[in-house]
């Protein structure tokens, strides 16, 4: 056992990927679909109504040795919503790769019942995890006697619910890993996270939204509780903010959706560690 910790490795998966995630402070399982729809709940994407695409970028913590980016493409044309998405977390340090995490994922979602007076729908992400960790120093510093670079990949499955009521009150539930997948080999094998996220969103005037949502990891007893407002400024213009306890943490961000462009901006602030900064920008066609 002793051995087995000079080889270990740690893995995660960053859940807020998109600047809209941010802003909200993760509180946004149950929010209007858009191109955060393909990494937080893949069933809003049956609301969005035009093909569009998006790319983010963030440092982690304001770091910049931990860059993380992401990529999703929404194609609506036909009577099911399809997506592409790719997120990328890295590790880096003096031009030094040291931890690679890529995803790559097919979203789908689509209408079991829809009437004038509510809507139920379905979404699913297949995704394909892939991880790359750098070779290690060694006992000299140079790499001698060294652990060798590393490839793993694994197969995940994510599953996404939406109920909507006379557009005014909407039910949003969200399961990372539901087919329990694990990555690693022998003693270092490991399962990745899986979780669930359910939220409840209302809308006391149409230009306010408030959410109240919590997440939780699967055998984990510690709960985290979200609470978010999005205002609409303008046709084109939202105002975001967002709350998380355990931990806690503060977001606030912006979001333009003008006829063609798409803009975003989220700043999520940590109870220990520096504020992340995160950027979207994006079109429609």
């Amino acid at each position: 056992i002793s051995i087995s910790f000079l080889f270990s490795q740690g893995i995660s998966q960053y859940s807020n990927m998109t600047s809209e995630s941010s802003s909200l402070a993760g509180s946004i399982v149950s929010s209007k679909g858009g191109t955060w729809s393909l990494f937080s709940n893949p069933s809003t994407i049956v609301e969005v109504e035009n093909n569009s695409i998006s790319i983010g970028y963030s440092n982690l913590y304001n770091q910049k040795y931990l860059p993380v980016s992401s990529i999703g493409l929404i194609i609506s044309k036909y009577s099911m919503n399809f997506g592409i998405k790719y997120s990328s977390l890295q590790v880096e340090y003096q031009n030094i790769e040291l931890l690679k995490n890529e995803e790559i994922g097919l979203v789908t979602g689509f209408d079991l019942i829809r009437d004038k007076n509510s809507s139920l729908s379905i979404g699913a992400s297949a995704n394909f995890l892939m991880i790359n960790f750098g070779p290690s120093a060694g006992v000299t510093g140079d790499g001698t006697y060294g652990v060798s670079s590393t490839k793993l990949t694994s197969f995940g499955l994510d599953l996404g619910l939406l109920a909507v009521l006379r557009d005014k009150n909407r039910l949003g539930v969200f399961i990372k890993n539901i087919n329990s997948p694990s990555i690693g080999r022998g003693v270092s094998n490991q399962n990745l996270p899986r979780l669930i996220d359910l939220g409840l969103s209302t809308m006391p005037s149409k230009n306010l939204m408030v959410t109240f949502s919590l997440e939780q990891l699967l055998g984990n007893q510690d709960t985290q509780f979200k609470t978010s407002f999005k205002y609409q400024i303008s046709n084109s213009i939202y105002l975001n903010t967002g709350l998380q306890m355990n931990p806690n943490r503060f977001g606030f961000g912006f979001n333009i959706d003008k006829e063609v462009i798409l803009l975003s901006y989220g700043i999520l602030t940590h109870h220990v560690l520096p504020e992340t900064h995160h950027f979207n920008i994006g079109i429609k066609f």
